[in-house]
């Protein structure tokens, strides 16, 4: 079951990164909306939560 975690925050993780860089190119670009806003939260909140499920772990 551990090798599940593993993968689910590793998926977790990656998803974080691609909704920060969509944000990050929707900023660019000039058309930032409420979703771009709620998807960076989203994305913050997973990142902290993974970070924070990693340094319990060890």
């Amino acid at each position: 079951m551990a090798e599940n975690e593993h993968v689910l925050g590793v998926i977790h993780f990656v998803l974080a990164i691609l909704w920060i860089c969509f944000f990050i190119k929707s900023k660019r670009n000039h058309t930032v909306n409420y979703i771009h806003i709620m998807l960076l939260l989203f994305a913050v909140g997973i990142l902290i939560n993974t970070l924070f499920n990693v340094i319990n772990r060890l």
